[in-house]
């Protein structure tokens, strides 16, 4: 199953996903009247999930034009960075209220030849930060 974020797709091929610990919150204080110093602890914090895969564009007649329907989808993407939404992850686990913070490729694009045509393809890395 691939990633989503508010339904779109993170990507197309070999989803990896690592799921952070969940951030643990606490104050450090000194007080005048205290021996020493105390630790306030909060509620649980939220966790970093990166999402790492391929993602690839439609089939085109050309190369050039499956880089461009890839470079438009990376776009459509990326649109959706900074918005809390809904993540659903590769094992199906939904994280509402989540933040999509990063999306970026770590790598070239390449064209690779499919037999009704040539597909667009490049490495994708995905940031999304969950509530508690």
């Amino acid at each position: 199953m691939n990633p989503t974020f508010d339904n779109e797709p993170l990507t197309s091929l070999a989803a990896a996903e690592v799921v952070g610990a969940p951030a643990v919150r606490t104050g450090r204080h000194h007080m005048p009247d205290v021996q020493g110093e105390y630790f306030q602890v909060v509620p649980v914090g939220g966790r970093e999930i990166t999402v790492g895969g391929v993602l690839t564009s439609a089939i085109s007649t050309g190369a050039d034009l499956a880089v461009k329907d890839l470079k438009l989808r990376i776009r459509i993407i990326q649109e959706l960075l900074g918005q809390v939404g809904t993540y659903v992850g590769a094992d199906g686990t939904v994280w509402s209220e989540a933040m999509f913070r990063e999306y970026r490729q770590t790598g070239p694009i390449e064209s690779s030849r499919r037999h009704n045509g040539i597909e667009a393809l490049v490495n994708v890395e995905a940031l999304v930060i969950t509530q508690p």
